[in-house]
C-alpha cells in the first residue's frame, strides 16, 4: 500500500480537510470525527486498495484497514494537518441529528470506544505481570513465595493497572470530550485520594459543602469518572466564556474544582457505582437464567459485535470486572474463545481457497492468529461468505457453552490470538485446563463445518 497516496484519497473521498474535526486509530481502524457525514463517499472508500470496510459510529468515521493502520494515520495526519492530540476548534459543528435510540446508542458506543481504546495496554500489561505471580505463585506452580521481593514488586505492580483505573479513563474522557485534560486527571486523584478511601472504608458521615456525600469506593471505577469528566467539559466551557482571558490561569482552576467537587462526590460519583452494579447485576440475572448458554450467545455473535464496535463497551464493563473481582467470567470469555473458532475457519479458507483469493486468506489467518486482529477475517470472509459466519457461530456457542459450564475465568486481557487462552491463567486453576478445551472445541467443531460444507455459497460463483 502507498501509505501517502492512500491516505490523500481517503481526505478527498471523506470531504477534505475541512470536514475532519480530529483523527486517532486502534489496532485496526483509523476513527476520524467528521463534522458532515453526508460529504463522505463511502462507497468509494471501502473501494481503495487496503481498505477492508468501513463503520459509523455517531459522528466518528471508521476505515478499517488492519495492522497497516498506524503507517496510514501517520500519513494522514501529514496531508490533513490534524492529529489526534489537537482538536481543530474552528471546525462547525456536526448538525444535530433527530433523538432516536439508535442515535443515542451510537453516541454511547462511540464515547466509551474513544475512552477505551488507549487503556488497553495498560491492562494488558498490567494482566500479564499479574498472569506471572500466578502462575509462580501456590495458586499453580509455586515456585516462589508470594513474601519474596520480586513477587511482592509484581503484585503491586499488576495491582497498579486496576486501582488507578479512574486516572487512566479520565484521561481518555477528557480526549473525547475535549476538555482540559490536567483537571480530568486532579478530579480522578481526588476519587482516589487516602483520606476519601479512609472515611468510605470507616463508613464516616462525611458532607461537601453541607450535602451528605454517599459512600463510595472509586478505586477501579469506570462509569463514575468518565460521567464526571463529560460533565466537566460543560463546566469548563461556561466558566471559559464568563472568566476574562487575564484571569483564567487562576480562576478556571479553582472554580471549575470548587463546583465540580459536590457533583461528583454527591451526584455523578454515586450514580456512575449504581449503574456499574446495575449492568453487573443484569449480567449476574443472565448467568442465572441461562447459564452457560449466556457464554456461549456471547462467544458466537462476538465478530459481529467487533464489526459495529460495540464490543468496545462490553468490554469496558469487562474491564471494571477484572479490576474489582480480580476476573470476568461472561463477557471476555466469549471474546476471547471466539478467535478459534474464526481460526479454523481462516485455516480451512487458506486450504480450499480459489487462486485469487490466497493472499487475502494467507493474510486473513496470519493477522487473526498471529496478531490476533480479526477485523480482516471479519470483513474479508465472515461477512463476505456468510456460510462461515453460521459455522463461526455454531463453533462459539459450543465453545462457550463449555466455558460456562465449567467456570472459565479471564485474568488478564492478552492478545486474541492462538495463545488467548492464556488469559484464563490465574487463583482457579481449572480456568487454564478448561479454557484450553472451550478452544479446541470451537475450533474443531468451526473446521470440521467448514471443510464439509465449503468456504463459497451459491452466490459466489464457486
Amino acid at each position: 500500500m502507498d501509505f501517502k497516496a492512500t491516505s490523500e484519497k481517503i481526505l478527498e473521498l471523506v470531504g477534505g480537510k475541512e470536514n475532519v474535526k480530529s483523527a486517532t486509530h486502534c489496532m485496526t481502524r483509523l476513527r476520524l470525527t467528521i463534522n458532515d457525514l453526508s460529504k463522505v463517499q463511502d462507497d468509494d472508500v471501502k473501494n481503495l486498495e487496503g481498505i477492508i470496510g468501513t463503520n459509523t459510529a455517531g459522528n466518528q468515521y471508521q476505515i478499517i484497514i488492519g495492522p497497516q493502520v498506524e503507517d496510514v494515520f501517520k500519513e494522514f495526519c501529514e496531508v490533513s494537518g490534524v492529529t489526534a492530540t489537537k482538536l481543530t476548534e474552528e471546525v462547525t459543528e456536526q448538525p444535530k441529528e433527530k433523538l432516536s435510540f439508535k442515535g443515542i446508542l451510537n453516541n454511547v458506543m462511540d464515547t466509551v470506544s474513544a475512552c477505551v481504546t488507549p487503556l488497553i495496554p495498560i491492562i494488558t500489561a498490567a494482566g500479564l505481570v499479574k498472569l506471572i505471580v500466578a502462575v509462580c505463585g501456590p495458586s499453580m506452580l509455586n515456585i516462589l513465595s508470594p513474601e519474596t521481593n520480586f513477587m511482592r514488586l509484581l503484585t503491586f505492580v499488576g495491582d497498579a493497572g486496576f486501582y488507578f483505573f479512574p486516572v487512566y479513563v479520565a484521561y481518555g474522557a477528557a480526549k473525547k470530550f475535549n476538555c482540559n485534560v490536567s483537571m480530568a486527571l486532579f478530579l480522578a486523584g481526588i476519587m482516589l485520594h487516602p483520606s476519601l478511601m479512609e472515611i468510605v472504608n470507616n463508613g464516616e458521615a462525611f458532607s461537601v459543602y453541607g450535602i451528605p456525600m454517599t459512600l463510595v469506593n472509586y478505586s477501579s471505577n469506570f462509569i463514575s469518572i468518565l460521567l464526571t469528566v463529560w460533565i466537566m467539559s460543560y463546566v469548563e466551557k461556561a466558566i471559559l466564556k464568563v472568566v476574562p482571558n487575564s484571569l483564567r490561569s487562576l480562576v478556571y482552576p479553582l472554580s471549575l474544582t470548587l463546583i465540580m467537587l459536590p457533583l461528583m462526590l454527591c451526584v455523578l460519583g454515586p450514580v456512575g457505582s449504581w449503574l456499574g452494579q446495575g449492568i453487573a447485576a443484569v449480567i449476574s440475572v443472565l448467568h442465572k437464567t441461562v447459564g452457560p448458554v449466556a457464554i456461549g450467545i456471547v462467544c458466537a455473535l462476538w465478530p459481529l459485535l467487533v464489526s459495529t464496535g460495540m464490543h468496545q463497551a462490553l468490554i469496558a464493563i469487562a474491564m471494571g470486572n477484572i479490576a474489582v473481582n480480580g476476573f470476568d467470567q461472561s463477557i471476555t470469555v466469549g471474546g476471547f474463545l471466539s478467535s478459534y473458532p474464526v481460526i479454523a475457519i481462516c485455516l480451512v479458507y487458506i486450504l480450499k481457497a480459489r487462486k485469487e483469493d490466497k493472499a487475502q486468506a494467507v493474510s486473513n489467518f496470519v493477522t487473526l492468529a498471529a496478531g490476533g486482529i480479526s477485523e480482516p477475517a471479519i470483513f474479508g470472509m465472515l461477512l463476505k461468505y456468510k456460510k462461515t459466519l453460521l459455522y463461526m457461530m455454531a463453533g462459539g456457542m459450543a465453545a462457550g457453552f463449555y466455558a460456562g459450564l465449567t467456570g472459565v475465568r479471564t485474568y488478564l486481557f492478552g492478545s486474541a490470538n492462538v495463545l488467548a487462552a492464556l488469559s484464563f491463567a490465574g487463583e482457579y486453576a481449572p480456568s487454564l485446563t478448561n479454557g484450553i478445551i472451550a478452544g479446541v472445541i470451537g475450533f474443531v467443531v468451526s473446521f470440521v463445518l467448514a471443510w464439509i460444507f465449503g468456504i463459497y455459497g451459491k452466490d459466489d460463483n464457486a
